[in-house]
């Protein structure tokens, strides 16, 4: 044996001897591992991609390569896991997130999953938004819920995602995780709006999101209107036809009866609160809230002012 040899044989099992000491070793053979993970690598992991397996979720993917592209990603714990026979089983969404993105990222690996495993994979209830909220100490248990749908969808206005009465939140502007807790950081007093928008739901059908939402765009134009407006909803006040309040009241209830399965849509809540809005600021009268329709178009959404 050369030199050269000898010295490239002594990094190789040195080097395997720290890999070793970094593995953990399962009962069954199983391995764990943090494993820096290139576009390359997750290439050739999606190559072996198990036939069965299920279908890539674009709005996860899309906010996995956000998070990394942003350097949000952060180590859950949650795993990028190979069978026995080295076919990829779960973690497909964040091998093609790592490849969108251009750029490699940390993940826990796990190889040799028995088959068995494949029967109550993924099958424990997973923590959503909500929980994240709890755990994190950003929302209480009894506001988690409502503070998650404000936030999201008032992401979703202030980026110009909900541009007409028709319009809803999904697909690609979902949250990651990352980004509705930086999201709930950021809205003043959104915690107070949560629990304002579950106490008018009472008097108002509309969803608990969009009246959050409203609460706080009105508010920050002016405080006081926003008190006498959801005082008049509230209230049952109405001065008569014309009157946007009795608008308002009678086209969500016309609308909730419509049918048993009939829902009024985020996008459309806004319209009828920011278009009932600008009617009672100016005292102008508000006989119809038209939302439009497929052929002739969507109403765009009015800027509260």
């Amino acid at each position: 044996m050369t030199r050269e040899n000898a010295a490239v044989e002594a990094a190789t099992t040195q080097e395997s001897a720290e890999r070793s000491s970094t593995v953990a070793l399962g009962p069954n053979g199983e391995t764990a591992e943090y494993v820096f993970v290139t576009p390359e690598m997750a290439v050739g992991w999606l190559a072996a991609n198990i036939d069965r397996n299920r279908n890539v979720k674009k709005s996860r993917i899309n906010g996995y390569v956000r998070d990394i592209q942003n350097d949000n990603w952060v180590l859950t714990g949650e795993a990028i896991k190979f069978d026995t026979t080295g076919r990829l089983i779960d973690g497909q969404n964040r091998c093609h997130a790592i490849i969108a993105a251009g750029r490699g990222a940390w993940v826990l690996v796990v190889r040799g999953i028995s088959e068995s495993a494949l029967v109550v994979l993924d099958s424990g209830s997973a923590r959503n938004t909500g929980d994240m909220l709890i755990i994190t100490g950003l929302a209480e248990k009894a506001d988690a819920k409502d503070i998650g749908a404000i936030a999201r969808l008032h992401v979703a206005w202030k980026a110009g995602d909900v541009k007409h009465a028709a319009s809803h939140i999904g697909g690609s502007t979902q949250l990651t995780k990352t980004e509705m807790a930086d999201a709930v950081l950021s809205i003043e007093n959104v915690d107070f709006a949560a629990r304002h928008a579950r106490a008018m739901y009472r008097y108002l059908r509309l969803p608990v999101s969009a009246l959050g939402v409203a609460f706080l765009e009105f508010s920050a134009i002016d405080t006081d209107d926003t008190a006498e407006f959801f005082n008049r909803i509230r209230d049952g006040i109405q001065n008569g036809p014309g009157d946007p309040f009795l608008t308002l009241s009678r086209r969500v209830t016309n609308d909730l009866q419509a049918g048993a399965s009939r829902r009024i849509l985020p996008g459309q809540a806004l319209f009828y609160l920011f278009r009932t809005w600008n009617a009672f600021r100016t005292d102008e009268t508000l006989v119809k809230l038209q939302i439009g329709s497929p052929q002739a178009g969507f109403t765009p959404i009015p800027v509260p002012r």
